[in-house]
């Protein structure tokens, strides 16, 4: 059996039969439906334990040793039939582009099995109080005791820290080198004895960042990520990641948390008409949707320092696109509970956390001084 033949036969044993229907009608209300019941993670670990979620891996690091050519096949598949596959936590897409990089053998087979079949979650504990989008300013602490480091310091905006196994960690090992010289990249076990989480909620009501305290907590050498002071080329290939990631690239899930929804030209002059909008906002809402469909064709393809760009263009649009809902919407989107549909109490919590949209990931003036 043919590797693609294999593949596909791998998919036909995790999804039910009726999310191909759906795919293939492009009806994303009810794959999204589908979807939930399955479990999007439960999808993500099948594939992942089959080595679909990165096929170009080596296998002894979770993956099934595939060319790029049969690897990109796998991934088109994938996302023609909008199949979630991306670990939950940011150790698929930041962790995992820095181990591949730059760590050792042994550290690459200990943690990328785990990456891809979502066996252990990952957090970013690189940002502090006094280092945000100066990330090079960073105070936290890494002193070396034999096999081990032992690590005092603060870490802030740490997402989904307290559902997460392991954090992606900053350290400064060398304080006497320049500030982005003397830095190491570790993994930190998030239960460790001294690592402390407390809650930070935001305007929207929701848990989704921490503060990190870390005192005095150990970790091995073997789960150092970079060179010994070479943490910050490493972080580069995680920040590298991130920007693509939050400018939009989302592989997988019908994932449609605007107005917009995925709708046809023609739906949205159809919405234009249902809502009664005036030429200025008609004008405006066509202006959100050809935005939305150029960044649907750009994001994933730029990589690098470039990403810059289409996360500058994402934050900038979706900002204005949610703002435009709760405007269109008016009292109806303002209704968090009670007799009003749900997709409309939706549109003002994404419009509190678009707030977030041009800081997070280094903010927009910090990516134009990167373009």
């Amino acid at each position: 059996m043919g590797v693609i033949a294999e593949f596909e036969n791998d998919l036909r044993t995790i999804l039910p039969a009726e999310w191909f229907t759906f795919a293939a009608k492009a009806d994303w209300t009810s794959l999204r439906e589908v979807q939930l019941a399955v479990g999007s993670q439960s999808i993500v670990r099948a594939l992942g334990h089959r080595g679909w979620i990165a096929p170009h891996w080596a296998r002894e690091h979770g993956g099934r040793g595939l060319s790029d050519v049969d690897a990109a096949a796998v991934i088109g598949r994938l996302d023609e039939l909008a199949v979630p596959r991306i670990p939950r936590g940011t150790g698929f897409v930041l962790a995992a582009p820095a181990i591949r990089q730059f760590s050792s053998e042994e550290t690459k087979r200990r943690f990328l099995p785990k990456i891809v079949t979502g066996e252990e979650m990952w957090a970013q504990l690189f940002s502090e109080p006094g280092a945000g989008s100066d990330l090079a300013s960073l105070a936290c602490r890494a002193v070396r005791d034999g096999t081990e480091w032992v690590v005092s310091g603060q870490k802030v905006w740490t997402t989904l820290g307290h559902e997460a196994d392991i954090g992606m960690l900053l350290a400064r090992t060398d304080p006497d080198a320049p500030k982005n010289k003397g830095i190491t990249y570790f993994a930190v076990d998030l239960r460790a004895p001294g690592v402390e989480l407390r809650p930070l909620i935001q305007m929207t009501g929701e848990h989704e960042f921490n503060e990190v305290f870390l005192s005095e907590v150990r970790i091995p050498d073997s789960w150092r990520i970079s060179p010994l002071n070479d943490g910050w080329a490493a972080s580069n290939a995680s920040l590298a990641a991130e920007r693509i990631t939050l400018s939009g690239q989302k592989a997988g899930g019908p994932q449609k948390r605007s107005i917009l929804g995925g709708k046809t030209i023609d739906e949205v002059v159809a919405l234009s008409r249902e809502r009664g909008l005036t030429s200025t906002q008609r004008q405006r809402l066509v202006g959100a949707w050809i935005d939305a469909k150029v960044l649907s064709w750009t994001v994933g393809r730029v990589k690098g320092p470039a990403g810059s760009i289409t996360k500058v263009m994402k934050a900038k649009s979706n900002q204005e696109l949610q703002c435009l809902a709760v405007e269109i919407l008016g009292a109806d989107a303002l209704a968090w509970e009670g007799d009003v549909k749900s997709e409309y109490a939706m549109y003002v919590r994404e419009l509190l956390r678009t707030r977030a949209n041009s800081i997070e990931g280094g903010t927009s003036e910090i990516q134009r001084n990167i373009i």
